[in-house]
This record gives structure tokens, sequence and C-alpha cells, in this order.
């Protein structure tokens, strides 16, 4: 396990993973932690990192991507935990875009992929995976606000799972879905991610980084990717980044 460091507690194990890449280290090198004291997700959200009780790690991919390929990293990602979860625990898991993985409607985990400086030499490029699980936490364990929105592989399952073993799991899938991108392109990556898509035909809001809010229909991802919806007027908007959540019911016309 040369290629894996395993740590006990870090502030995160993307930002050392950072400066593993910058080092120098291979592709598929990996940064497990068993707690985080600074953990974070998309648009800078603070993730719960209890020791025992999830996954935290960092992936340092070197894919021989072009640079603007590197935007599919993350919904691979996405899929490798996907593939993994379902094989080990046997569990019906749903993608939200671009980044959150689901069970039964509750949030389990997520991801966030952040990259060298892509201005470089191609050779020296880098994406960081970090991905954190939830894998042996309890309903108490979570925060109030949190109890009836997120879940875990035990709440789902009714037992205790080694976190290594899904890692590992979870590390395998990764590095075969890059090989795949590599050599056959994001097609039939895309149709897997389409097939667990969680908001696809589905009401939901937006919040654009402005902070407007926008209702619309999601009209799923692009072949790249790329999610799109169409507003109560029939406007079509591509969301580039922004917060996402399903809507209760569809707004009225």
């Amino acid at each position: 396990m040369n290629d894996i460091l395993l740590l006990k507690t870090v502030d995160s194990t993307n930002r050392i993973s950072r400066e593993f890449g910058e080092l120098g280290k291979p592709h598929g090198y990996s940064v497990v932690a068993e707690s985080q004291t600074a953990g974070r997700g998309r648009l800078g959200k603070e993730w719960l990192s209890l020791p025992g009780m999830g996954l935290c790690c960092t992936i340092l991919v070197r894919p021989d991507l072009a640079i603007e390929d590197y935007s599919k990293i993350t919904l691979t990602a996405g899929l490798a935990v996907g593939l993994a979860l379902e094989e080990l625990c046997h569990l019906e898991v749903q993608l939200k875009w671009p980044n959150d993985i689901y069970l039964g409607g509750r949030k389990c985990g997520g991801i966030l992929v952040e990259t060298s400086s892509l201005h470089e030499n191609a050779n020296q490029c880098f994406a960081l995976v970090g991905i954190g699980v939830n894998v042996n936490t309890d309903c108490a364990t979570f925060p109030t606000g949190l109890r009836k929105i997120a879940t875990s592989l035990f709440l789902e399952t009714g037992k205790k799972h080694d976190i290594l073993t899904i890692f590992t799991r979870i590390r395998s899938q990764l590095l075969q879905l890059i090989t795949q991108l590599e050599t056959a392109g994001f097609e039939g990556i895309l149709d897997q991610w389409r097939h667990r898509d969680m908001l696809n035909g589905n009401w939901m809001s937006w919040v654009t980084p402005a902070g407007r809010v926008i209702y619309g229909e999601s009209l799923g991802v692009d072949e790249n990717g790329v999610l799109s919806i169409r507003d109560k007027s029939g406007r079509k908007h591509e969301v580039l980044s922004g917060d996402l959540s399903l809507a209760v019911r569809s707004p009225e016309k």
C-alpha cells in the first residue's frame, strides 16, 4: 500500500493531496483519514467527519485527457462511488448533479474535485477527487437539522461496514472509469450516470451564484455533463454553478 497514505486526523485530505500532487506523486495516489477537522464540500459547505463514522479520502488522478475534459471527472467519480456502493451494499444509489450521492432520497455522500493549474503543461496536470461517505453514522450522531435529510450505509443496511473496504472498492472503480474515459470517451459513463440521475424530469429550485431562485424542470445532462432546466415560462437555462434542490411540487403556472 505504498500508494495509499492512512492518517488518523487531517484538516483536509484534498489540501494535503494537492501538496503530494505538486511533489509528483503518481496517478492513483490516495490519502485516507479517519477524520477531518476542516472537511468541505461543493460551494464551501462543511462536511461532518467523525472518527470511525465515515470515509474521508482523496484520490489523485493524472488522466490522459484534454484540459477541457477535466470537467467530466466529477460525474465519473460520482458513478464510481455509486457502482461501488451498489456492489458492496446492494443498495439503489441515486446521483444528484453534480456531486452528491443519495440513498432512499437522503444524502449519503459527496464529491469535491479540484484541479491543478490547468494552464500548465498537460503532462503535469492532475485532479484531486475528494470523497466523503457516511458509512457507520447513526441517526443520533447527525446534527438535528440533518437527521431528516442525511443517511448512512449503516442506517440503510442495518449493519456496520469496514471503511477501508468501501474505500478500496471506490478507488478501484474510479481508476477503471478514468481509464474508460481516456480510451472510450464519456458516452458510456454518462449513460450509466443518467440511469441514476435523481433530478431528471423533476421540478427543482436553483439558487444561482447571484442569489436568484429559479424553479424549473430538470432536462437532464447533455453530452458534456452540463445540466439544463426549463423554467415555468419555457425558457431553458444551463446550470453551471449554484445550489440545487428538489422542489416539493411544481410551482404554479
